[in-house]
């Protein structure tokens, strides 16, 4: 439950919401999108329960997260576990591949501004963004899904209290708006790897509440006159 509060600090997911063509359609794609995610979320669910039975070694010397393309081997035709496989290897591309656009636009739009009018500089942008990640990749003991569960975690509680109160037009300045990021990684961070509580509740809710709570604080402590958006 707690993670899905997490989808709001997404930048591939609501680029595209951003992207929709018309607000009269915000309504029809949320329908879409609940539709898609109950299918997604029943189907992944009952995957894992299968594998379980039918392939109960997995849980104990193998890997969990080759349940489903064993599955698909062992139940279906050559043609549909292809297709299978496919789909699978596209959804992980897709989702790839849209972060690190959004990581190396945001370093060179945002942070570097002499790049922002530079095509060379933005492909050197994407190159050292994509060498990053696939040193992480490489060098992480962690399932592709602990690696997932934990990037979204410090992006939803780095960007997601922000975008919150500017989608509710509350005034956020420029050095709180840093803090409230800051914060809220550093407490996710610490809640896994510190304190290890995450299977008591996923770190997303601390760290989440930590921006919200530096920024009641800030609003608190400095007058509203000087607490202007910039």
């Amino acid at each position: 439950m707690v993670a899905g509060l997490g989808a709001v600090g997404q930048p591939h997911i609501l680029v595209r919401a951003m992207a929709i063509d018309s607000a009269d359609n915000i309504a029809l794609a949320r329908n879409i999108k609940f539709v898609c995610g109950q299918m997604n979320s029943a189907t992944a669910f009952g995957i894992g329960l299968t594998a379980r039975v039918l392939l109960p070694d997995l849980i104990t010397s193998g890997d969990p997260e080759l349940a489903l393309p064993n599955l698909s081997i062992g139940l279906l035709p050559a043609v549909l576990v292809g297709l299978m496989l496919a789909g699978l290897f596209s959804a992980a591309i897709s989702t790839a591949d849209s972060q690190i656009l959004s990581c190396s636009a945001a370093l060179s739009q945002d942070l570097v501004e002499s790049a922002a009018q530079s095509y060379r500089k933005a492909k050197i942008a994407t190159l050292v963004v994509t060498a990053i990640v696939l040193a992480i990749a490489l060098g992480a003991d962690n399932s592709v899904f602990g690696l997932v569960i934990f990037s979204w975690s410090v992006l939803a509680c780095g960007l997601g209290p922000l975008l919150v109160l500017r989608v509710w037009q509350k005034p956020v300045s420029v050095p709180v708006a840093i803090i409230m990021m800051i914060i809220g990684i550093v407490v996710s961070m610490l809640w896994k790897l510190g304190l290890n509580l995450s299977s008591a509740t996923y770190e997303v809710f601390p760290g989440m509440a930590a921006g919200f709570i530096v920024y009641g604080i800030a609003n608190f402590l400095i007058k509203p006159k000087n607490f202007s958006k910039e």
